[in-house]
């Protein structure tokens, strides 16, 4: 058993002991100071009196955080009744917890905040700062920049091996800031615009700060960036998504901006998000979709589809790669890496360039794209043909809003191009 869950256990029982009583008087007063030392160390607050409750659960519970007192100090549990053991086993694994991390012992490395050394239990080490750390007490208490992540370590690293430069990049696009909040007035007026509550709009706003580049708000770059590796080329359905969020259409995503299109694409209807899918094909504003409207999104749709396909067979690639043996299931002879003569197999027939070609893997690969090309091109036709022979009811060549939301009732395809990034946020 760990030696602090044993320090509380053997306070708890020899108050049990005292004068013959079975009872036992859990108040300030009675509880050993190692026993108060160890629970308040354990909750971060000081111990308060006991609580009145029949059957104990609440005794010696620390103040809530809303600085209520505990009540009268008379409370008594008896060791039969239920609440003495639960209270017991949760007391004792407190202890026995907190003595396991406290074997962790990180050497060397100083809290940032406290100045703990070394720092005992869990270790919070910052990704994209050189040299930072902070202990398990100060980690939730951290105003650290914001837009830097932290690497949990439990295990100790040697001192010696412990890096000295900067882990990761930067994942966040914003500069970060300390002080974050919004006043009451700002959010209630979000609230009242969108589905979500107070609290989430608070956390949004701490979000949207991690990303916001300038004071503005989230610039076309920086938005870019959350997009990963479909940020790196242009597409007609990231301009889109990009001026679904950009409401004013400013260039900059500002913070309503932000929460009212968010609470459109996580809570929002089919009904309500229908209206922005067909501004989003309405390429030109005019209020009506026409073939080419359908064609170019489609199109769209099509190439970014293809590039999160790739991305996730070549993401199975390197984990493929990383895990498999790859000499093992070779001949010997592919150990050999000498490069083919030019003018090998002069005279036999053999093509020297399709070998090449065959090696590097790059053969056939360029009759591939125009392949591939055509087909999308007899699909995309295919589908655009579909809708207007479907939602076209007067045969005018125009799908009104109101032809397209009948139509996107019977076929919610037509919406997929607005879900496919999901929130991209």
């Amino acid at each position: 058993m760990a030696a602090r869950g044993m320090e509380i256990l053997s306070g708890f029982y020899a108050l049990a002991e005292q004068n013959g009583r079975t009872e036992i008087q859990f108040n300030e007063a009675s509880l050993p100071e190692r026993g108060r030392e160890i629970f308040e160390s354990s909750f971060g607050r000081q111990l308060s009196t006991a609580v009145n409750d029949d059957m104990g659960y609440m005794d010696n519970l620390p103040d809530g955080p809303d600085g209520m007192s505990g009540p009268s100090p008379s409370t008594t549990i008896d060791r039969d009744t239920e609440g003495y053991s639960a209270l017991v086993r949760v007391l004792f694994q407190i202890g026995k917890d907190q003595a396991q991390r406290d074997c962790f012992i990180h050497r060397g490395i100083t809290c940032n905040m406290c100045n703990e050394s070394p720092i005992c239990g869990t270790r919070y080490k910052c990704a994209n700062c050189l040299d930072y750390d902070v202990c398990e007490a100060c980690e939730p208490k951290d105003y650290h920049d914001r837009t830097h992540v932290f690497l949990k370590i439990n295990c100790p690293i040697p001192p010696l091996a412990n890096p000295k430069t900067t882990c990761l990049k930067p994942f966040y696009t914003g500069k970060g800031v300390n002080a974050i909040s919004l006043s009451s007035d700002d959010v209630t007026q979000l609230r009242n615009k969108t589905h979500f509550d107070e609290t989430e709009i608070q956390i949004l706003y701490e979000q949207f700060k991690t990303l916001a580049p300038e004071e503005k708000g989230i610039t076309r770059d920086a938005f870019n960036q959350c997009l990963g590796p479909l940020g790196r080329q242009t597409n007609l359905i990231m301009d889109r998504m990009f001026l679904f969020y950009d409401q004013n259409e400013d260039g900059v995503i500002s913070f309503d901006e932000f929460v009212g299109a968010l609470s459109i694409l996580v809570k929002g209807g089919q009904d309500e998000k229908l209206k922005f899918v067909f501004e989003g094909y309405d390429l030109d504003k005019k209020g009506y979709l026409v073939y080419k409207d359908f064609h170019d999104m489609f199109k769209a749709y099509f190439n970014v589809s293809i590039e999160l396909v790739r991305d996730y067979i070549k993401t199975c690639e390197e984990e493929m790669r990383a895990s498999f043996d790859e000499a093992a299931d070779k001949p010997v002879s592919a150990v050999f890496h000498a490069p083919i003569p030019d003018d090998a197999g002069s005279g036999s027939g053999v093509d020297i360039k399709s070998l090449h070609q065959l090696r590097s893997g790059t053969a056939g690969s360029s009759g591939a794209q125009p392949l591939m090309e055509a087909m999308s091109q007899d699909a995309i036709d295919e589908m655009v043909a579909n809708v207007f022979k479907c939602a076209d009811l007067n045969q005018d060549g125009k799908i009104t809003f109101d032809e397209f939301k009948a139509w996107a009732v019977l076929d919610n395809t037509i919406l997929a191009w607005f879900d496919a990034l999901g929130t991209v946020f």
